[in-house]
């Protein structure tokens, strides 16, 4: 009984293993798409400051601020 459950599970994982790996070079060369070059460029932003004049705003409000 022990010696079942220890063999079947990993048995089972070698199989499921097995089958994705029949699958991968059977389907793989039909729907292999060509892997495109990464881009060279920058995909960032840069976000802008607050304006100097507007304070900056808190999560909390007032009230909460006055009671801490």
């Amino acid at each position: 009984m022990a010696v079942t459950a220890f063999v079947i599970p990993p048995l089972l994982l070698c199989v499921m293993l097995a089958l994705g790996r029949y699958e991968e070079r059977m389907l793989g060369e039909a729907f292999q798409e060509p892997v495109a070059e990464p881009s060279r460029e920058r995909r960032l932003r840069a976000v802008p400051d607050l304006p100097a004049h507007e304070p900056a705003r808190s999560a909390a409000p007032e009230e909460d601020r006055r009671a801490a």
